[in-house]
């Protein structure tokens, strides 16, 4: 069947496929213009156009009987012509794919604005009285969100900003820097101002904004938490007190009750020896001493110009190397201890001479107590005044040890600052 021949209906169909080919051929000769004009492929892109024009015009002069240029190609077999425009159609894919190679490769004239309208975030350039030079995508999208409106100047959307003239979707969570929520997504919106141009970000900043949140709301947490701690803290201490209160109590009545009932036998004994003597006197000391450190004396100085002169009232000499804490809570464990070991040297090494050495360094402070007492001819018990030692320093996560050679030694140490841990008050 040729061309003359054809019927209408083949000839409609014929007709479209030949259209379709033509605006094709223009479509891939615009992008090459585009992309490059003087390269080989702009070249077959103009004659691709030709080679579609000359069908598509064919076709139309035999449907409307003008045909000028049609009778060169009635004899044309329909068979042929199809060939032809399957022909065109593979050529036409292959400039396609080269154009979409060569894009991927190569800016073209749109790619700067294609780019810039992929970006997630706002993005506006404009002149200094706002009138706007390039504006992307995601930047028009949140105008119109925010105001209703494209963007159409700059500085009026600011000034809309700052008089709240927004829709009532919109959210404004702060103001410096300005932060917007609209449709569920967070928008941090910078202005910087540079010599002829001013430039507009928004910055989709939801999921930070949600991170964020989920802070503070830890950090308000955790805030209740130290208050609890603080709260728990200052009943331990009290708890402390009372208990080293009662102990102290304790100690003093035993001490006393033991003193009397020695002070009632030695009067009723006849044959008294100095031995006996030196036994009550010893006692009696023990009691003054231990009256002496559990008096109120609430100056910390005072406590220890106290604890001093009671030891040189008792006949024992202390030195004092280094220097005394600077924190309250320190020195009041310190006088506590020291009192303990004074105790301890006159009680059972008839102590007269305590030599104390105080050094510190970025976290702890140490100190050492000995004294110059009778050696210890048994392995050391911890009990009663060591005891109380080690429990003391263990509520402030401190530590002890004992050197008998060649001389009893205490070896403290514990954190400086009153920086002490809340779990070991459980010990």
């Amino acid at each position: 069947m040729i061309l003359k021949n054809l019927p209408d209906s083949i000839l409609s169909i014929t007709f479209v496929a030949a259209l379709f080919l033509l605006t094709v051929s223009i479509r891939i000769a615009v992008e090459h213009a585009n992309i490059r004009t003087h390269s080989n492929a702009f070249l077959y892109s103009v004659l691709l156009f030709f080679a579609s024009f000359i069908p598509a015009q064919v076709l139309t002069e035999i449907a409307t009987g003008e045909i000028p240029l049609a009778r060169y190609f009635l004899r044309i077999p329909l068979a042929s012509l199809s060939f032809y425009l399957l022909a065109l159609f593979a050529f036409e894919v292959l400039l396609i794919r080269r154009i979409r190679d060569v894009r991927k490769k190569e800016l073209g004239k749109n790619s700067i604005k294609e780019s810039l309208d992929n970006l997630p975030d706002g993005l506006c350039f404009s002149k200094p009285d706002g009138t706007p030079m390039l504006v992307n995508r995601a930047m028009q999208e949140l105008s119109y969100e925010v105001f209703g409106k494209w963007l159409v100047n700059d500085v009026a959307c600011a000034r809309a900003i700052n008089e709240n003239r927004i829709e009532p979707r919109v959210t404004i969570l702060m103001r410096d820097p300005l932060i917007v929520e609209s449709r569920g997504k967070v928008w941090l919106i910078r202005i910087l101002e540079h010599d002829a141009v001013r430039e507009t970000l928004a910055y989709d900043i939801t999921l930070e904004w949600q991170l964020l949140r989920e802070i503070q709301k830890k950090n308000e947490e955790i805030q209740k938490v130290n208050e609890r701690l603080k709260k728990y803290q200052r009943e331990v201490t009290a708890y402390t007190r009372q208990k080293e209160i009662l102990q102290a109590k304790i100690r003093i009545h035993d001490k006393i009750g033991q003193s009397l009932i020695y002070f009632r036998h030695y009067l009723e004994k006849e044959d008294k020896t100095e031995e006996d003597r030196k036994n009550l006197i010893r006692l009696w000391t023990e009691s003054l001493l231990i009256l002496e450190e559990n008096k109120e004396t609430p100056p910390l100085r005072s406590s220890w110009d106290r604890l001093l002169s009671t030891a040189k009232t008792l006949g024992v000499a202390i030195r004092v190397d280094g220097n005394l804490p600077q924190d309250e809570k320190d020195l009041e464990v310190l006088v506590g201890i020291v009192h303990e070991a004074l105790n301890n040297a006159i009680r059972h090494g008839e102590a007269k001479n305590v030599r104390i050495t105080l050094w510190e360094d970025e976290d702890r402070e140490y100190c050492t107590i000995a004294n110059d007492g009778k050696p210890a001819t048994e392995p050391i018990c911890e009990k009663g005044g060591l005891k109380n030692i080690r429990q003391k320093l263990a509520l402030y996560d401190g530590d002890m040890k004992i050197s008998t050679k060649p001389e009893f030694t205490l070896t403290l140490s514990m954190p400086k600052g009153g920086e002490h841990d809340l779990s070991n008050y459980d010990r």
